[in-house]
Order: structure tokens, then sequence, then C-alpha cells
């Protein structure tokens, strides 16, 4: 990828002292932060680092774990996504914010935050959110890196347990937990991700994406020595991270955590919702390149790879019918049928929307 801001002014370092602002914990009532992970021990020096934050740092100083918050025009949203970092009982962070070129009050909601582990950079928008990612996980110091987009949250324990876990688990190279939804002002059913298979790569493949960016943490070596990036390809808009965990399973160690301990928010204008037909039709792509990779030509992979691509179709079924256009969920379900007829979801999927009911999320 060809990265090159163009002035100092392209980047902005903010580093100044912590500020008072108080976050709603979205959970109330809900059980709260109190949960454990069964089977993991605190490192002997994990107490060291839950502690308050230094006045100053120096430059040489390295901190256990990089956060990389991706942010384009999340002026909205960015405040509570910073806030909640810095309410982590895992003290030991540093914080990068990349702005993708917002043109929204971004920028000041990231000046307002006083606190000296966090670092705001700034380039022209460039159009792929993988180009923003992958610039942010190269300011990265930390030896882990947790990923994050701007309109995300997490909740206080998220650092403490992902560490503690790869702390552990020296043969794991990517954490992922649960997850909490919202969609405007409601928090729906919270999002199981995983489960880990031995062949992690084809339940990806087969079954769909099981992990979300802002719920994952890898350790430094897979982006810098191992060089596995975000691929940059323009054909692979808003599924640049499901194509990444693909690649990433063929060569390391998942590990899930039972946990919830973090905010997804679901946004109508976010990449995929807006772009529905082209974002399908790349997920579509991207899948065809997998399966002519593999190539097999037994009924069983055939039948898999049909009702894979039948899935996929009715998923944008669904997405334009929550968004009430009948006409094209119903082209979309019909798709998904022809390709796979034992699909029962498509089948429902097309004779709600026949009847033009409208699908709600949660």
């Amino acid at each position: 990828m060809s990265y090159s801001p163009s002035g100092p002014d392209k980047f902005i370092l903010l580093r100044r002292k912590p500020r008072a602002f108080k976050l709603k914990d979205e959970r109330a009532g809900r059980g709260g932060d109190e949960h454990r992970i069964a089977g993991f021990s605190a490192p002997e020096d994990s107490a060291n680092r839950r502690m308050e934050t230094p006045a100053f740092r120096p430059e040489s100083f390295i901190p256990a774990v990089s956060v990389v918050i991706v942010a384009y025009n999340h002026a909205e949203y960015i405040g509570q996504a910073i806030q909640s970092v810095l309410d982590q009982t895992f003290g030991d962070f540093e914080v990068v914010v990349f702005d993708d070129g917002s043109r929204d009050n971004t920028k000041d909601v990231v000046a307002s935050f006083h606190d000296e582990r966090i670092k705001y950079y700034r380039q022209e928008n460039s159009g792929l959110p993988a180009k923003g990612r992958n610039a942010g996980m190269r300011l990265a110091r930390g030896r882990y890196i947790a990923l994050m987009d701007g309109d995300d949250f997490w909740y206080k324990e998220k650092l403490d347990k992902s560490i503690r876990a790869l702390d552990t688990m020296k043969d794991v190279s990517l954490i992922c937990h649960n997850e909490d939804i919202i969609y405007g002002t409601r928090i729906l059913p919270h999002k199981s991700y995983g489960p880990y298979r031995a062949d992690m790569y084809s339940s990806l493949l087969f079954n769909g994406n099981c992990l979300h960016s802002s719920a994952v943490t890898i350790r430094r070596e897979v982006f810098f020595d191992d060089g596995m990036r975000f691929c940059e390809d323009k054909d692979l808009f808003a599924i640049e991270d499901y194509e990444y965990w693909m690649r990433l399973s063929r060569r390391y160690k998942f590990y899930f955590l039972p946990d919830r301990l973090g905010c997804y928010r679901v946004i109508d204008k976010g990449a995929f919702l807006s772009s529905n037909e082209t974002n399908t039709k790349n997920l579509l792509c991207l899948l065809e390149r997998h399966f002519s990779k593999l190539n097999r030509q037994d009924d069983k992979f055939r039948a898999m790879a049909r009702r894979r691509r039948s899935s996929v179709m009715c998923a944008a079924g669904r997405m334009q019918q929550h968004k009430a256009n009948f006409k094209e969920s119903g082209r979309w379900y019909i798709m998904a049928l022809r390709e796979y007829p034992f699909n029962y979801k498509a089948l429902i999927g097309l004779a709600l929307s026949t009847l033009r009911i409208k699908l709600f999320y949660g």
C-alpha cells in the first residue's frame, strides 16, 4: 500500500492529561462487568499493568497493547468509543485514533480528551476501510493490537480478559469475544462469535464470518513480522475483514472468549447496508476465488458451495426487506432458492416480502 501523507499537517499528535467524562454503562441491570474467564489466572505482572496513568510517558515507552481506532465521520460516537478505552481496568495501553478523512468534527471530539496515551492521525479519505486500518496498525507500538471501529465501544474488562488470555495461551494469535448489538437506542440480543474449529478456514468459508473487528485482539508479530495486512483491493470493500480472518485462519490459531465485552453498533448508513448490492456481489466473487483455489469437484463440495452462495443471497434479501425494498428483496430470495432450493429462510423471506412485511433488527 502506498501511504504518504503530504506534509506535517496530516498528522496531529494529542498528548494531554486525563479529563473527566462519564460513560453510561449500556449493560446496566444486565449483570454488569462481573464475568470471569474460567481457567485463566493473571500473570504475575498483571496487577502492575492496572495502574493509574503517569502524568508523562517517554517516547521510548512500549505499551502492552495498542488500541487502533479507525474513524470516518464518527463524531457522534467516537467520544464514547475513546472513553470506553480509558475506562478499562487494564491500563497499560496506547490509543491510536486514525481518521480516514472525516468531514465532520471527529478531530474536535478527539481533541477534547486530555490524555497523553491518545494519539490522533489523519489522512485524506482513501475510500477503502482497509487502508485506514493498515495505516493505523503500522503506528502501533504495543505487543498486542486491539482493533476498534469508531462507532463501537467496549466494556471495562475487555482488555484485561483479552490480554490475560493471550498471555496465558502462547499458541493463540487472535482473540475474539462476544458483543452486544446496538441498533438505534435498543440493545439487541448479544452476538456470539465462533466457535473455534480445528479447520477454522473451512468453517469461515462455508459458514460465514464469525468474528467482528472491534472484538479482535492479535499479536503484534502477525501484522509486523509476518506481513499479514488487510487487503486493499477495492473489490473487497466492506468485506476486507472477512477476507483477512480467512487468511489468518490458515496460519494461526484463534480463541473465542465467551464473555460479552463490547457493543457493536448497527447503522443503516454503514458500509455494508448502504451499498448492499455491490458488496453482496463482492462477497460472492470472494467466495468464488476461494472455491476455485480448492479445486474440488465432488458432489459434497458442490452442495456446500451452493448452500453458501444461497445464504449470501438470502442475507442480501433480508437487508433489502429491512429497508422495505420489497422488489429487490424478492429478487434476491428467488436467486437464493434457485441456487439452493432447500434454503427455508429464503422461502420464508420471499413469502413475507411478497406480503410487503418489513423486517426489523432484533
